[in-house]
């Protein structure tokens, strides 16, 4: 018979989180609400896991999100006893949507012997179980204030590329966004073109990112089961619901089409001849 302890690799303990069976009828559900562009209301609520509600009935756990951008490096990490957490961060710091994650934090050492009432896996039901001061009890989605494909887009200076060129990498360490490196030339010119008709050529050039994303998603990130389901980034649920809205087929349909999908999200904006100079 395979050990339980061998089926959820990541944790010696419990925990709350989707796709982990710790918890068998438990559920983690942070409903997030952004109210402007530098302040959220978490409201977390977890369903049939008593042990972890205990622990929070004690004030042996408290309700957290760390809210980050891994563009700039910035990363903060809010505490609250309440269930209805309200967070602020800097925007000047973070420059642009930040990713929230919501979870469940032990707050000191606890031994505890699993019992049924706990509402954990009958296989973990009978283990005397250490939860370390730090320890995450319940782990939730990654969160972004956008959901559109141009919100997933973070440019970078890449100063071993040649003027005009660009690199798309995906990056999945703190939700999943793409890493758009670009040269110095092209860095300085979407960060600021300055006027409308330069801010069209640098809207093409998000869309032809956006096109070469939408590639890779489709080539790279297409299966829907399993530990590499995209599914299992909200940030692309989110733009998949987007996609959803406007009768756009996904990337793991078959058919779809990369360019189609940019745009008709951003469709290209043709410059005003009139505003040509000679």
């Amino acid at each position: 018979m395979q050990n339980f302890s061998d089926m959820v690799r990541a944790f010696p303990y419990p925990v709350l989180e989707d796709g982990n069976l710790s918890f068998s009828n438990g559920e983690y559900v942070p409903d997030i609400k952004f109210e402007n562009d530098n302040s959220a209301t978490i409201n977390h609520r977890v369903e049939n896991a008593p042990l972890i509600n205990y622990f929070l009935k004690c004030d042996k756990a408290a309700y957290c999100c760390t809210v980050s951008i891994p563009k700039t490096g910035y990363r903060k990490l809010f505490k609250s006893n309440d269930s209805n957490q309200k967070i602020e961060w800097e925007s000047e710091w973070v420059g642009e949507p930040p990713i929230l994650r919501p979870f469940i934090v032990c707050l000191e050492e606890i031994k505890h012997a699993l019992q049924k009432k706990d509402g954990v896996h009958e296989m973990w039901i009978g283990q005397e179980i250490t939860f370390q001061k730090g320890a995450k009890l319940a782990i939730g989605f990654d969160f972004r204030p956008k959901s559109s494909m141009e919100s997933l887009l973070s440019f970078s200076n890449d100063t071993t590329l040649d003027p005009g060129q660009m690199r798309i990498e995906t990056c999945s360490d703190q939700g999943f966004y793409f890493n758009v490196k670009v040269a110095t030339d092209l860095y300085k010119f979407v960060n600021n073109p300055g006027g409308d008709e330069r801010n069209k050529h640098s809207r093409s050039i998000k869309i032809h990112a956006a096109s070469s994303c939408f590639s890779i998603l489709a080539k790279d990130h297409n299966k829907t089961d399993g530990d590499e389901s995209w599914q299992s980034h909200s940030n692309l649920l989110a733009l998949a619901g987007e996609m959803e809205n406007k009768n756009l087929k996904l990337w793991d349909d078959e058919g779809f089409r990369p360019e189609e999908a940019a745009t008709i999200l951003y469709p290209h904006l043709i410059p005003d001849p009139s505003t040509e100079q000679d």
